[in-house]
């Protein structure tokens, strides 16, 4: 096995910060200087909304969010609004894309395949949906992806709920579908879910769908920053 991936571990990460290292560490995958990435964090509680988002929504929604303590992001990436909250796991995929594929779908359907696995082992049926990117629970949405490719890497990624608060979605269309029901490991499961094993099995289906080697680095972020980084100025 010739590919390798970088996994990094965090706790909680603000979104913008979180979003700034990915810019980050893209130029750095661009120019060779690192190996292929997957970050796994957590944010506060976020709104975030992709490209294609009109912008005259999103004014008057930011003032009301931000009232009741949600921060509120216009990326870049694909895909209309999503909630990002604590117990809520994202990850962020910093890769050279043809190393694994040539087909932006096929992808997409990668990541799918990491959160079904990692559902699947908590004896959850799970599936897709053909008109929908993410993953699917009890008839309702638990997985969610939206990412962006430039010059052929990735960034941005999946998000994948286990213990988050859902009401936060009730204050939008998540991913623009209406009706759309939401759910997580904790509420079909009636129990909490231990954070960091979910992250322990995201990093192994990850490595075998994505047929990867992993090495580590976690809750280490800072000291990355510094000695990987520390020429771009941004950490």
């Amino acid at each position: 096995m010739n590919r390798k991936n970088l996994i990094l571990l965090a706790d909680m990460v603000e979104y913008g910060e979180a979003w700034e290292l990915q810019k980050t560490l893209l130029e750095l995958r661009i120019s060779e200087k690192i190996e292929d990435c997957l970050l796994l964090l957590q944010h506060p509680p976020t709104f975030t909304y992709g490209r294609r988002y009109k912008e005259s929504n999103l004014i008057s929604n930011k003032m009301r969010y931000e009232k009741i303590g949600i921060a509120v992001y216009k990326t870049d990436r694909g895909g209309l609004a999503t909630y990002h909250g604590p117990g809520q796991v994202v990850g962020y995929p910093i890769l050279k894309m043809r190393s694994y594929t040539n087909d932006y779908y096929e992808y997409l359907r990668m990541l799918e395949e990491v959160m079904i696995q990692v559902v699947s082992d908590y004896g959850i049926t799970v599936n897709r949906r053909k008109e929908y990117t993410g993953v699917w629970a009890d008839n309702a949405k638990i997985g969610f992806i939206g990412v962006r490719i430039a010059t052929g890497y990735t960034m941005h990624g999946f998000s994948l709920n286990v213990n988050n608060d859902l009401s936060p979605f009730e204050y939008i269309i998540p991913c623009g579908i209406d009706g759309i029901k939401v759910a997580s490991l904790q509420s079909l499961l009636n129990t909490t879910v231990d954070l960091k094993e979910i992250y322990e099995r995201i990093t192994s289906h990850y490595a075998n769908i994505f047929q990867t080697e992993i090495v580590f680095i976690e809750n280490s972020l800072p000291y990355f920053c510094r000695d990987a980084l520390h020429a771009s100025g941004n950490c």
